[in-house]
């Protein structure tokens, strides 16, 4: 990824468990060159297919039957990440710094309030490079939940950031028409997102220790999701060795690395950069 020469940025954006029993509000994304983005996605869907890929992937469809494809589908996503093609980044919140007792209103808002935070800070917007007549970023979300007034409000937000005094000097510039809500099987990039966001999420509220009601023994599938946590966890340490998945990865350099890390993990808390409500 040239970032001197990019003039255009795209990212693609799931969201996961937002209620998990020890950590919350997952979201995930991947940023990626618009000039790349249709050589990116085509070797990964030609990759699908050769593993015998006809349905959308997702962490939910992950089953024995099909493990080793799947390990195989996320080495070849961890081999654009690795050559610099893709950046990853993932969020979530530690119960043990959420609001025990949040309100009616609060529950209904956190969801597009975080992923706000998500957009404005995980990617490290604010150190894109400097490119004189500016940088351009189009956003694709996964569709969001039916609370459509919501949504566009969030867009709205979103829309605006380039405004912000943190970003400003970046000269980002966002069209509102953008901002938009696409199909995840029609997106391999949203399928993988969707993969690690939800091993993630699963590996994180130990849902690899499940057993079915009255069983000795976890279940096949069970065995094989936390199988493909691992495969995951262990290709993104090889962009990150002393990777901890549960707390947020070091910014190397400082504060650079918000962009340039290939991989990072950030655990939210609502005193980080902004609290969770602000805009």
């Amino acid at each position: 990824m040239n970032d001197e020469l990019e003039k255009e940025y795209w990212i693609f954006s799931d969201e996961s468990i937002q209620d998990g029993p020890l950590f919350s509000n997952f979201f995930g994304g991947a940023i990626v060159p618009a000039s790349s983005h249709s050589e990116i996605e085509n070797r990964l869907r030609i990759r699908k297919a050769e593993i015998g890929f006809l349905k959308e992937l997702k962490w939910q469809r992950v089953s024995p039957m099909w493990l080793d494809g799947y390990k195989v589908f996320v080495t070849a996503f961890f081999d654009e990440v690795r050559a610099g093609n893709v950046k990853v980044r993932i969020m979530f919140c530690d119960n043990k710094h959420k609001n025990p007792q949040p309100t009616r209103d609060e529950k209904r808002d956190a969801y597009f309030k975080l992923y706000y935070q998500f957009i404005k800070h995980a990617f490290g917007l604010a150190h894109v490079p400097f490119q004189e007549n500016g940088t351009r970023l189009r956003l694709f979300f996964d569709q969001f939940p039916d609370t459509r007034l919501q949504a566009e409000f969030f867009k709205s937000f979103i829309a605006r950031l380039p405004s912000n005094p943190q970003l400003k000097s970046t000269k980002l510039k966002i069209s509102p028409d953008h901002i938009t809500e696409i199909d995840s099987k029609e997106h391999v990039l949203l399928q993988a997102i969707d993969l690690i966001t939800g091993a993630m999420a699963f590996r994180l509220n130990d849902k690899h220790r499940a057993k079915p009601a009255g069983a000795r023994i976890r279940g096949k599938r069970t065995i094989a999701k936390e199988s493909l946590y691992r495969h995951i966890l262990h290709e993104a340490r090889t962009l990150k060795p002393s990777l901890n998945p549960k707390i947020s990865t070091a910014c190397e350099p400082f504060p650079e690395g918000r962009w340039s890390m290939p991989y990072r993990h950030w655990s939210f808390k609502a005193n980080s950069h902004d609290e969770a409500g602000k805009k």
